[in-house]
């Protein structure tokens, strides 16, 4: 679920759906290498140390998001559905009857999907072992050039975990989001790219040639990408721009402080720079 405004997410729900991946990352040792983390926690493990100053809030999601291989299995010695269900989590659907599994604690129920690519399919699902993914075009780029995180946290059984993941590098991950942004023009999409471009550990001349390098080498997701920030990234009205920055003070209304008026206006700002900055890295993949 993706709502509308920064201040929807309950901290409690944004921490589980962190303790959740690391429940099932650490639950599938033997899926490692056909795994990489996508979605909304990708950001911050790409943009470094979160206790830095930052222009904007701490990047928040209430799921954890799983690329996999399609051909992933264990053959005989076991399922993924099995070793998911070692750790608590059931087969589900989502609001739109997408397959997930999810696992209640306490008031919350937090969802972890699986995502595969299966061409030329691009939406859907597909068996991978015996468990339905959805199918995302540049799950494959993602698996490819996965970049290896030590990360540390609490899992859902209190349980203190130090994990080598793998995560979504920054090229396919702004390929696929501004494909999806494309498709529903959700607002927390929209912050999601530009906190990575601000914020990736690498560097904006990094984020943006990493992006230029997934155009170079074919990426599916990238078709729909040029075509969103050739479409709604043009000046601080168009689409983009304009919820990104509602997502982080909510939609503008009339009597808002000269502050608020301003700093929302900087987002503005900020995303169509960004535009401007991935179409001059379309134009060097291009020459």
């Amino acid at each position: 679920m993706k709502y509308e405004t920064y201040s929807q997410y309950n901290p409690i729900g944004v921490a589980y759906a962190e303790s959740a991946f690391l429940t099932v990352w650490a639950g599938l040792g033997s899926w490692h290498s056909d795994l990489v983390l996508v979605g909304g926690l990708v950001p911050k493990y790409l943009c470094g140390d979160l206790s830095s100053p930052r222009t904007l809030p701490r990047p928040v999601t209430l799921d954890a998001d799983l690329g996999i291989a399609l051909g992933a299995s264990l053959g005989q010695y076991g399922s993924l559905k099995m070793d998911l269900q070692a750790q608590g989590f059931r087969f589900s659907r989502d609001e739109f009857g997408g397959p997930r599994f999810v696992k209640r604690v306490g008031d919350f129920t937090i969802p972890v999907d699986f995502l595969t690519e299966q061409p030329p399919a691009t939406k859907g699902t597909a068996m991978v072992d015996d468990v339905p993914a959805n199918i995302l075009p540049g799950i494959n780029r993602a698996l490819a050039s996965a970049r290896n995180v030590v990360i540390k946290g609490v899992d859902l059984q209190g349980a203190q975990q130090e994990l080598t993941i793998r995560v979504c590098e920054a090229g396919p991950f702004l390929a696929m989001k501004l494909r999806a942004f494309a498709w529903r023009q959700a607002p927390k999409d929209a912050f999601d790219i530009l906190y990575t471009l601000l914020h990736y550990d690498r560097g904006t001349n990094g984020a943006v040639t990493a992006f230029g390098e997934e155009v170079r080498a074919g990426n599916p997701a990238c078709a729909d990408a040029v075509a969103c920030f050739n479409q709604h990234f043009r000046d601080e009205q168009s689409s983009a721009p304009v919820r990104a920055a509602s997502f982080v003070f909510g939609q503008a209304a009339p009597g808002e402080s000269d502050d608020i008026r301003f700093r929302r206006l900087q987002i503005q700002q900020d995303m169509v720079d960004a535009g401007r900055l991935l179409q001059k890295a379309l134009k060097a993949v291009n020459l």
